[in-house]
């Protein structure tokens, strides 16, 4: 996941960088969804008829799960093959060539990792990411259950409702990024930190209606609706990311989504200690508090959601827009060309019977 999203914000501008992981890492959650499907319901099955009809002495559903897990292991292999041999690192090329022509540094990992644990926003992103994907992680565990238990409902019955919380990654994730970058065109990054807030305050809101609804219809809506903002939340975030420090982008986002893991720790300490719906009751609550959280966040060089635009440490010049930067880009690609060519000419005089024009 981590790896996924460094190089999507590496592919992309940080202008569409919301819509594209967004889109990758709810179609990656989709993905796990779909392989449950294929495994559980399909692959697994297969093994075992094969496996009773081949006359094992062993357990035919511990050797059928088994082998299933080679499948998926074998098209993550396959990929891998293809990703290498036919994708770049980066737009400008692959790293190694890249470091080979000395186009870039080679500095200490554990600088990258202490730079990225000193700016506050990333602490920020971290608790936040933690309370959306760690949400998702939690209900994903306890929803078959407490449809189960709460409804009365049979176990195949509750595990189709509670997948649809899962199915909802189709569109709702890229829907949180794609809508954090249209916020960001009009308002900027206020307008990313706005939509942020949104998302979470909402999130939290819709977790305490499905703690509190007493028809299954009324949970499984309110299921649906805070699945929306759950998965607008995490497409939102990583919308923030590639702002927060460009060049340790892939640092950033291992430490955040490592928040993400941490969220679904402490909600699952929650869910044992409490029932189902004092527990859904205490995590929306939680969610909504830490919506607050975005009031704080404060990037270098962009305005925050209440304060003035915070200065670049090296100098007062605020950064250029998206039109500024394009215009100096090409005025240096422009006058690299001039000395590419004004060396060509030099290269042609030296070389000894040649003609210039």
């Amino acid at each position: 996941f981590v790896t996924c999203q460094y190089w999507t914000s590496t592919m992309f501008t940080r202008e569409v960088a919301g819509t594209a992981n967004a889109l990758a890492a709810g179609w990656g959650n989709l993905g796990g969804g779909i392989a449950q499907v294929l495994v559980g319901s399909m692959l697994f099955p297969f093994f075992k008829w094969i496996y009773i009809s081949a006359g094992t002495t062993m357990d035919p559903a511990e050797l059928s799960w088994r082998t299933c897990c080679i499948i998926p292991g074998l098209v993550c292999t396959v990929f891998t093959f293809f990703v290498i041999r036919y994708s770049d690192d980066c737009p400008k090329g692959n790293y190694c060539k890249r470091q080979k022509l000395g186009l870039m540094q080679n500095q200490s990992p554990m600088k990258y990792f202490k730079s990225a644990l000193s700016d506050h926003n990333t602490w920020i992103m971290a608790i936040q990411y933690g309370c959306c994907f760690g949400v998702e992680l939690t209900t994903t565990n306890a929803a078959a259950l407490y449809f189960k238990e709460e409804f009365e409902l049979s176990t195949e019955v509750s595990a189709a409702i509670a997948s649809s919380f899962g199915w909802m990654n189709l569109f709702a994730r890229g829907l949180g990024g794609f809508l954090s970058d249209v916020s960001n065109v009009y308002s900027g990054m206020r307008g990313r930190l706005i939509w942020q807030l949104v998302c979470f305050a909402l999130e939290g809101i819709f977790v305490i209606v499905f703690s509190r609804v007493r028809s299954l219809a009324g949970a499984v809506t309110a299921l649906m609706t805070f699945s929306l903002f759950v998965q607008g939340a995490e497409g939102s975030t990583f919308g923030i990311v590639p702002y927060l420090n460009p060049g340790l982008t892939g640092t950033i986002a291992g430490i955040i989504g490592a928040g993400g893991n941490a969220g679904a720790v402490i909600f699952s300490i929650l869910f044992r200690q409490l029932g189902y719906r004092e527990a859904f009751f205490w995590m929306g609550a939680a969610t909504i508090a830490i919506s607050t959280l975005s009031c704080l966040v404060w990037i270098r060089g962009y305005q925050g959601l209440f304060l003035r635009r915070r200065l670049l440490s090296h100098d007062v010049k605020p950064p250029m827009s998206f039109e500024e930067s394009q215009a100096a880009q090409l005025s240096r690609t422009q006058n690299l060309d001039q000395t590419y060519l004004n060396d060509d000419v030099k290269a042609v005089v030296k070389r000894p019977g040649s003609v210039v024009e």
